[in-house]
């Protein structure tokens, strides 16, 4: 007899084992950590639990947060990225072990997208395993070194001017006294790309004037996360080689064609014409040739190679994929920093003065930015610890186990051992807000970082840009870049709250990086007290 034959009494008996078929496929893995004794978050079938930042009712920041405040005095705590299962580190001590100590057994992301998956995402460094990660890394790392940066800030600085100038012209047709009301993430987006133009690429764009550029909107596509985008995202953890095989790759073929075309036209004008900028292509090409040397900096926390780095075959694509990670760098971590920092000292105006008192000192008369007096800016990178403190550029980073690791038993957690492919994610948003290692965690609080004060802070319990040798290569670069911006706005004008700035601060949903709900926004205006 066919289903269309069943009795009607028979139809819910049917039902019911179809739900439950249902559900045992959507849970099967769940009992895995509690099988070894470890605690797990809450878990809803299919989603893991990730169920509240799919379904966009939960920002990925406060979900990392749950993980532990929920679980005090737990060492580590399990939790699902839909199906897979996940050890969230807590402990300072074992971020320790898995991010320098014992970092060879936890060398690779989880995240890996070959190259014949996505050509540009599959070479860049971020993706890469291994010793393709160590041999790339090894050749990268001499170009963020200080002396690098010095020789690109006169590139960083001019779109400083070019920004606080845009501001200026903008209060301008405002009426006296009333400040220009901007969205700061779209500012600084902007100003980041024009610097990512010129010290990544070595072109001059301006968006801040010309809105519509295509760098700038294409910058804009590829670090969209649209729901297609994201979905992208997801299939490449969970299905990647399906993806592969249908041939769906991370970027269009436009997107493809505009990075590629961009890289081969700079670096085939460069070489036909010998010409040198010290900008980050510059440094690329250098690498490429074996040439690129450091001057003698420890740039890397522990070993990650032996001997000096090799002789790399970069082709294009390599050169043209690290560059693109610039564009994330900049669109996310640089703009997003910037926009916090300025929200924050917008709300806080003792703190934003006393910017101010130490910008005039460092300025002197001659109201220049150089290099140097960058250096001397103290309590401007104190605000800038906290902020990175209060929002991280990333809310966790992970590892994937690649030698067995084995965790000793402790007065309340029996012994864990990690076996290679199994995952583990360091909490960084959360540990950042625990008040064990931060009193007071949502007080932004600069004074946490000086010098009386910054010895108490363990420093396995602060790691903004990661730690080890996975550590963000381009963090010197970051925050380069967002001191220049900071130190050109404040010099000349105050930020302000207007009514439309969303307090207080609610992260947003929307995406897995860090923002707030309504938007960065904020009023600029002259200075009261500007020196002359």
């Amino acid at each position: 007899m066919g289903l269309l034959g069943l009795g009607w009494m028979e139809w819910p008996v049917w039902v019911a084992l179809a739900l439950a078929a249902i559900y045992k496929l959507g849970t099967w893995n769940y009992n895995y950590f509690t099988a070894r004794g470890v605690k797990t978050m809450k878990t809803v079938p299919f989603f893991g639990s990730f169920a509240g930042t799919t379904f966009k009712k939960q920002s990925f920041a406060s979900l990392i947060e749950d993980s532990c405040k929920n679980f005090k005095g737990e060492r580590y705590v399990g939790l699902f990225q839909f199906l897979n299962p996940i050890l969230m580190i807590k402990d300072p001590e074992l971020i320790k072990r898995v991010t320098v100590k014992d970092f060879d057994h936890f060398v690779d992301h989880v995240q890996s997208i070959s190259k014949n998956a996505d050509p540009l995402m599959g070479r860049n460094l971020f993706f890469l395993r291994g010793e393709k990660w160590r041999d790339l890394r090894s050749t990268l790392s001499p170009a963020f070194t200080s002396s690098k940066m010095r020789n690109m800030f006169v590139f960083i600085d001019g779109c400083g001017q070019q920004l606080a100038d845009y501001l200026q012209s903008e209060i301008d047709k405002e009426a006296p006294g009333k400040p220009f009301v901007v969205e700061m993430k779209d500012l600084f987006t902007r100003y980041t790309t024009d610097v990512i133009g010129t010290a990544a690429f070595g072109i001059n764009i301006n968006s801040l004037k010309v809105k519509d550029n295509d760098f700038y909107r294409m910058g804009k596509q590829i670090t969209s996360f649209s729901n297609i985008r994201m979905l992208k995202m997801v299939g490449f953890l969970i299905i990647p080689k399906i993806l592969e095989f249908l041939g769906i790759t991370f970027f269009t073929k436009e997107e493809h064609k505009f990075f590629t075309d961009l890289v081969e036209d700079t670096v085939t004008t460069r070489d036909r014409e010998g010409i040198v900028r010290h900008d980050m292509i510059d440094l690329l090409m250098q690498a490429r040739r074996g040439e690129l040397k450091g001057d003698g900096e420890e740039e890397e926390q522990v070993s990650i190679g032996e001997g000096k780095a090799k002789k790399l075959n970069l082709s294009l694509e390599d050169i043209a994929a690290q560059a693109l990670g610039f564009f994330f760098a900049g669109f996310d971590s640089a703009s997003g920093m910037l926009s916090f920092a300025s929200i924050l000292l917008a709300m806080h105006e003792d703190v934003q003065s006393k910017v101010q008192q130490e910008v005039d000192e460092i300025l002197g008369d001659d109201r220049k930015v150089t290099y140097d007096k960058l250096q001397k800016t103290k309590y401007l990178d104190m605000v800038l610890a906290e902020t990175l403190r209060m929002y991280p550029p990333t809310p966790s980073v992970d590892r994937m186990c690649t030698k067995t690791f084995t965790i000793p038993a402790s007065d309340k957690h029996p012994e864990y051992t990690l076996q290679p492919g199994d995952q583990i994610a360091v909490p960084i948003f959360g540990i950042h807000h625990d008040p064990e290692y931060f009193p007071d965690p949502k007080k932004f609080d600069p004074e946490r970082f000086s010098d009386e004060n910054k010895a108490n802070i363990n420093p396995y319990a602060y790691l903004p840009f990661g730690l080890g040798p996975r550590m963000c290569l381009g963090h010197r670069f970051v925050m380069l870049e967002t001191k220049v911006a900071l130190i050109h706005i404040l010099s000349r004008f105050s930020l302000v709250v207007v009514e439309k700035t969303p307090l207080p601060l609610k992260l947003s949903a929307e995406s897995f990086s860090l923002g707030v709900e309504g938007g960065f926004w904020i009023g600029v205006k002259p200075r009261e007290n500007e020196p002359t």
